[in-house]
């Protein structure tokens, strides 16, 4: 059974102070009897742990700062490296291509004429030159520390 004051009961125990009149109610409701029974007692074991929690001193707590301030400028630095190395990838890749690119087709056109010799077939040469590039980059994701 669901009792419409239990709302303002829990409001009462938080605070700390029980009017008359929700009194009187609590002593006639078996919902409200039990909910004051139950909330009470889970208050009673915050307060006593609120009232034994050691409180670090402030060189602890300063280092503590110190130390959280300190990995939030590595995250930051990192996440800013990693935007770096990658700009500068897509760079150089554009250079080379830009430069070396009517060349490196037409070697890749030979390198995949005489692989065709061996009778390997199209889809299974695109796979296997995915797996070549994206292997290293796989391994470097899988080392690379958070």
């Amino acid at each position: 059974m669901i009792c419409q004051r239990e709302d303002e009961l829990l409001d009462a125990l938080g605070r700390g102070y029980i009017g008359a009149e929700l009194d009187a109610h609590v002593t006639t409701c078996d919902a409200c009897t039990e909910l004051r029974e139950v909330a009470g007692a889970l208050l009673e074991d915050r307060a006593h742990a609120v009232a034994e929690a050691t409180i670090p001193s402030a060189g602890t707590m300063w280092w503590r700062l110190q130390m959280r301030h300190r990995q939030e400028a590595q995250t930051i630095a990192r996440r800013s490296l990693f935007v770096g190395q990658a700009a500068t990838l897509a760079v150089a890749l554009t250079l080379v291509i830009a430069i070396f690119g009517s060349q490196f087709a037409g070697e890749v056109r030979t390198v995949f004429s005489s692989l065709t010799a061996f009778r390997i077939s199209g889809p299974v040469l695109l796979m296997l030159t995915t797996w070549a590039l994206l292997a290293p980059i796989g391994g470097y994701i899988a080392t690379r520390q958070k």
